[in-house]
This record gives structure tokens, sequence and C-alpha cells, in this order.
């Protein structure tokens, strides 16, 4: 008898790079072009008319991305609009319009849901977007699934333009939420750190990157979707990422491997060809935040290697999120 496959048995990854594959061959599948970026990416963009829209879509699920002694109902309103806007700055693009959908006990007491809107709203209209739309379903527990419509001011920049000899930037620093689901997780006292805006350094740095990704599940996995799309491999210099304080006054020697595993950062990891680093550096002062090079991307099978210091050979890396496979 045929043992039943399950979702742990492939990952989350896996079955969504078939599935991408399986679109690709799908009946209209090429949408006399109004598909400019289709399946595999951080957003979606087609063009049903003159304009390019940039979509896209995701879930916060209590119990499995947040708990609710974690958080305050505004702000996990807040995080579920930021994380969809993260996918759109990784494009270059800015949020114009939105869409929340709530799944919610019959019991959840009204301010909850009231603050979860009101947060979402908010966060939406401070970056230049609307919430237009929505729903509300009974459910086992508290989730929030949002959907993101958005512009590019410039070009749309994905994960599969990287070329061997692009350097690897990243925005802001690494850790910091890992290190407090960590301390949550563990029953300590705290907060989840509110999801850094990067939506005005994603449009200008669309101006220069060759291919760009946000970091949620982690630099190092996040930097392997880059390469497995571009069709190369990437050295990262471990000493060189830059980890969040709190992170390495934490965790010590240790803080550089954890911050690059973690996840749930939501900077921006980008690959800007030698020719177009002048470029950057006059940018830097524009993007809001700190921006450094961390790596490069190489020729060979896709992969990611991390050199821990100078000097030492690299080696092949491992690790971060996936929803079935923890």
């Amino acid at each position: 008898m045929a043992s039943v496959r399950r979702l742990r048995d492939v990952g989350e990854h896996a079955w969504i790079g078939r599935w991408i594959t399986r679109l690709a061959r799908w009946p209209g599948a090429a949408s006399g072009g109004r598909v400019v970026v289709g399946p595999g990416d951080d957003a979606a963009a087609v063009r049903p008319g003159p304009h390019t829209l940039l979509l896209t879509t995701d879930a916060l699920i209590e119990d499995v991305h947040f708990h609710r002694s974690w958080v305050t109902p505004a702000a996990l309103g807040r995080r579920a609009f930021a994380v969809n806007a993260s996918d759109l700055a990784a494009m270059g693009a800015v949020p114009r319009f939105a869409l929340l959908a709530l799944e919610a006990p019959p019991a959840t007491p009204l301010a909850t849901i009231d603050a979860l809107a009101r947060g979402f709203a908010r966060a939406a209209t401070r970056v230049g977007a609307r919430l237009v739309g929505g729903n509300l379903a009974a459910g086992p527990h508290l989730a929030l699934t949002a959907t993101l419509v958005g512009e590019a001011p410039g070009r749309i920049v994905t994960r599969r333009g990287a070329q061997p000899g692009d350097l690897l930037y990243v925005t802001g620093a690494f850790g910091a939420c890992g290190l407090a689901v960590r301390r949550l997780a563990e029953g300590r006292a705290g907060r989840l750190p509110e999801i850094p805006r990067r939506t005005p350094a994603g449009v200008l740095l669309a101006r220069v990157a060759s291919a760009m990704i946000d970091v949620s599940d982690g630099l190092l996995q996040d930097l392997g979707h880059v390469c497995r799309a571009s069709g190369a491999a990437a050295e990262v210099e471990l000493d060189r990422v830059p980890v969040a304080p709190a992170c390495r006054q934490a965790l010590g020697l240790g803080a550089g491997a954890f911050a690059a595993q973690a996840g749930e950062d939501y900077e921006l990891l980008v690959a800007i060809p030698r020719r177009r680093e002048a470029a950057l550096l006059r940018l830097r002062r524009h993007l809001g935040c700190p921006i450094t090079r961390i790596g490069r991307i190489v020729a060979g099978r896709p992969a990611v290697r991390v050199r821990e210091q100078v000097g030492r050979p690299p080696h092949s890396a491992r690790g971060g999120f996936d929803h079935f496979r923890r």
C-alpha cells in the first residue's frame, strides 16, 4: 500500500516550487502579456490596462506566527500590513490599496477586532495606501490575511537578475525579532518589535539593483531563493552581517550566525552590479536606513556559502523558516 505524502514530507518551498512549474503550463498562462511577473517572487505584477499593478498576499495566524500575549491587537494590525508592504518594497513598489480578511472566534471582544482593523488601516494611511474592503469570518483562532495592490514608480525588480560579480547589500540590522521570539517562546516578558518600513528604500534601490528580496524567513534562506531564481551561487561574510545591538549583547560571539538564520527581520537583500555601486553610494543618504555590503554573487550551482572569518574557506549554509519542516 502506497504511503500518503504529506506537507511535512515535502516542505513549504518545495511545494510552492512544484506549483510554480505547473502554473507556467496552465491553460491561459500566457495571458496575452498581461502577467508581467508570475508566481515565485515577492509579488506578482500584472498589466490589465495601461498601468502595471503589483499584487501580494500573506497571512498571520495565531499560534503559528504569533501568540496573543506577544503583541497588542493594534500592533498586530500594523504587522499584517507591514509584512505585505515589505514584499512590495522588495520589488520597488509602493502600496496603494489593501484588503483585510479576519478570522476570529465568536467570543473575541469587539475592542480586539476594532483595534486590529484600526492598526491595519492607520498603517496603510501612513504610506499613502487605503483599506478598501475585506471579510470577517468565524473560526477557531485569530487570523489576518491581507492583500495589497501596489504600483512601481520606476523599475520592477525581481529575484531573478543577480549575476556573478554582483555585490550583496542588506538594509538595517538582523536578529532583533528572532531574539524576541526566542525569549517570548521561553515565557519571558517582551513584545515583538515593529516591522521596519522599507518602502522608500525599496523604490530607490530598484534603480540600481539587479535582484532584490525581503528577508522574512532568514537571511541565508532568502538569499538561497535569489540564487535559485538567478541560477548563481553566493558567498556571505558572516562578520559583515549587521547585527541588532540587543542580539549582539545577548548572544555575543554566536550573534552573527543566529541573526543570519533567525528570520522575521523584513529588511531588504539587494544584489548590485559593481558598475552601479557608485550610484548606490550616492543614494545611501536618501534611503532612510543603513545599508551594508555582506558578500557577493559568484558563478556555480545555486547555493549559499558562508565565510565565518577572513582567511577561512566558505562552507555551505542552511537554515531558515519553513512552515512544514520545523
